[in-house]
């Protein structure tokens, strides 16, 4: 079962690439940057983590991969960022807080809602902390080589 649900994520993240009109020769790692962030969300809720927390985690893990990935193939990080955090998405949740509210149900509708919208922080917080951290690293060491190299 848990190999079905990979395949549908990998197909799931490739076909958001398909539709964002990602090279063809990439498809394979936008669907393998969402099967990874998918897996650390399953993984952390399977370990007794929350839902937000898994999130968080799993879209730290698109930002480093998408950025190790930007570099090695020399294409912009978006290209596997948004494929990749697609999965995480609390489109179930937002569906649940909008019948809750139409329902009459309004406690229980703003309750929904604000965990959507944690969930929803925690993956854009995720994704601007790996990817900004990545970033200062790799600055951090191109300055020292070249310190490095002036003086000698």
């Amino acid at each position: 079962m848990l190999g079905l649900k990979i395949a549908a994520v990998f197909f799931m993240s490739a076909a958001i690439g398909v539709l964002y009109r990602v090279p063809r020769r990439l498809l394979f790692y936008d669907g393998m940057v969402g099967v990874l962030s998918w897996l650390v969300v399953y993984t952390t809720l399977q370990s007794g983590g929350n839902i937000i927390l898994a999130d968080f985690l799993g879209s730290i893990a698109i930002g480093i991969i998408a950025e190790l990935l930007a570099r090695l193939l020399r294409k912009p990080a978006t290209i596997f960022i948004i494929p990749g955090f697609i999965p995480l998405v609390p489109g179930g949740e937002a569906y649940t807080t909008i019948r809750f509210l139409v329902e009459g149900r309004y406690a229980e509708g703003v309750a929904m809602g604000m965990k959507t919208l944690m969930i929803g922080g925690a993956i854009a917080f995720g994704i601007f902390v790996s990817s900004t951290v990545y970033r200062l690293v790799i600055n951090y060491n191109v300055e020292n080589s070249t310190e490095h190299v002036r003086k000698n």
